[in-house]
């Protein structure tokens, strides 16, 4: 069942509400069984027999955390590492088996049949262990198994922490309908529907193509290439924050407020900025659990240097079992050393120029694009097969792709030879304009954090702009907007495809 599925829009979810709001006139623990049991209907409705992993999950986890919370530090600190092993042994033998075994036995590793989501179950999980030992959390079976299963975050995002959601659970106030919420949840998830049906959805086609002629091993042309690569990383970010702004307004529908996970992402005019503003919840929890333990009390140049590009490349195994993943993680770890020493050698971290900062954009976005092959390709062949064409080492074909408008030749506004020897058989005139409007819809247009004013109440979100008459207040042309928005991405509906981050 999608976010962007009717039956998810006009079925479950009203009856979610309308369960989790009469229940809670019961009593709070009614409301919070009630829900419980709504988001395992909501995680069964893919595969029934798997919603025995969250279910199981959560009875291992919460008995561990009685265990750290009940003992001294240094018991705890057993319990928590055995946890925490536990968790990841689980997420292996699904995910990672094959892969593992590949590298001993070498042969091909072929893709895990992975239960959804169990990566972002496999994190909260951990991370609740964290807050645990930590002593950050009050044991309550009930709040604990609505926070892990809560459906708007379970299956994509953001990763939760106790101090995300936890503590909301226990406040009376949130069990009580406020239709100030409502109308900005409303809202918001309308925003993340139109940014996944009317703009990532639309750019998938022109991904397709380029990505699966490489996989074949047909020549691409450098404009092609290159193409494809801006059209998946402004696809991935409209599918993933549209997905991430759907949670945040279901989360307010029923009174809880979710974790910022995007933040204007692709406006960066730097690594460091990005990956401070791309997936926050993943970055975050990498750095709490990985790179400062491992960098505590080591104030090493060389030392926190490589525990940084270790962190980068577990974030990228965390989102696949496969070397591109690996490569991709270990790229974008090189990255921000990259970045790191170029503050080091100018001592530039304020603001900088307007040229700087346009020049620092461009060239964030381009390297990010850049490496988003290593992401979308299948494996490294196909990578490389891309990486060589954007270096303007793919070959020119003469045939024109069936996409490309006849009528920019025919009215002479294209060459034909331009355009066989530019675009070749798998890049358009139609996908080209698609994607620099994409382009420049992330550089120019407010995300929509700044246009609703939305806070999680946990991050200073610095980069939000100033977006005068665009800031969103009920009114009427706020309603009239939203049910337009609505509409269209309705109309798209019965294309309907599947978030990309569902596959982790």
């Amino acid at each position: 069942m999608l976010f962007n599925s009717p039956e998810f829009i006009f079925l479950f979810l009203p009856a979610a509400l309308v369960l989790h709001f009469s229940l809670a006139r019961v009593s709070i623990d009614a409301a919070l069984v009630g829900t419980t049991l709504s988001c395992l209907v909501f995680y069964a409705w893919w595969n029934p027999p798997y919603v025995a992993l969250p279910i199981a999950s959560i009875a291992a986890n919460f008995w561990i955390a009685t265990r750290v919370a009940g003992a001294d530090d240094a018991v705890a600190r057993r319990w928590f590492v055995a946890g925490i092993c536990a968790n990841v042994l689980v997420l292996c033998y699904y995910k990672y088996a094959d892969f593992l075994l590949s590298i001993v036995d070498g042969h091909k590793a072929v893709a895990p049949n992975v239960p959804l989501a169990l990566s972002f179950i496999t994190f909260v999980q951990i991370a609740f262990l964290y807050d645990v030992h930590r002593r950050r959390v009050i044991l309550d079976f009930k709040q604990y198994a609505l926070f892990a299963v809560f459906f708007p975050h379970l299956i994509a995002g953001p990763i939760v922490r106790w101090h995300n959601l936890g503590r909301q659970l226990s406040e009376a106030d949130r069990y009580r309908v406020n239709w100030d919420n409502i109308a900005l949840g409303l809202t918001i998830f309308v925003f993340g529907l139109v940014k996944k049906v009317l703009i990532a959805d639309a750019l998938a086609p022109s991904v397709g193509t380029v990505f699966e002629a490489a996989t074949r091993g047909e020549p691409l042309t450098a404009v092609a290439a290159w193409g494809g690569n801006f059209a998946f990383v402004t696809q991935l970010y409209f599918d993933f924050s549209g997905y991430s702004d759907m949670a945040v307004g279901l989360g307010l529908l029923f009174n809880f407020r979710l974790p910022i996970n995007f933040a204007a992402p692709l406006r960066s005019v730097n690594i460091f900025h990005f990956w401070r503003r791309w997936h926050i919840t993943l970055s975050q929890l990498a750095r709490d659990l990985v790179y400062v333990p491992l960098s505590r009390g080591n104030k090493s140049m060389v030392r926190r240097s490589f525990n940084l590009v270790l962190t980068m490349t577990l974030i990228g195994i965390w989102h696949g079992a496969g070397w591109p993943f690996v490569v991709w993680g270990a790229y974008n770890g090189v990255l921000l050393l990259i970045n790191q020493f170029w503050h080091w050698l100018t001592g530039r971290v304020g603001r900088g120029t307007p040229v700087g900062r346009l020049l620092g954009w461009a060239l964030t976005f381009t390297v990010v694009a850049a490496g988003i092959a290593f992401f979308r390709a299948p494996d490294i062949e196909t990578s490389w097969r891309l990486i060589k064409a954007m270096a303007g080492f793919g070959h020119a074909v003469a045939d024109l792709p069936s996409e490309l408008d006849d009528w920019a030749i025919n009215h002479g506004y294209i060459a034909r030879e331009f355009a066989a020897a530019w675009f070749g058989p798998y890049w358009s005139l139609r996908a080209t304009v698609l994607t620099l409007l994409a382009v420049l819809v992330v550089a120019f247009v407010p995300d929509t954090l700044e246009i609703t004013g939305y806070n999680d109440g946990e991050i200073a979100v610095k980069w939000r702009r100033d977006v005068g008459i665009l800031a969103w207040r009920p009114s009427t042309v706020a309603l009239a907007m939203t049910v337009a928005g609505f509409a269209a991405s309705f109309l798209q509906i019965g294309r309907v495809r599947d978030f990309i981050y569902y596959q982790f």
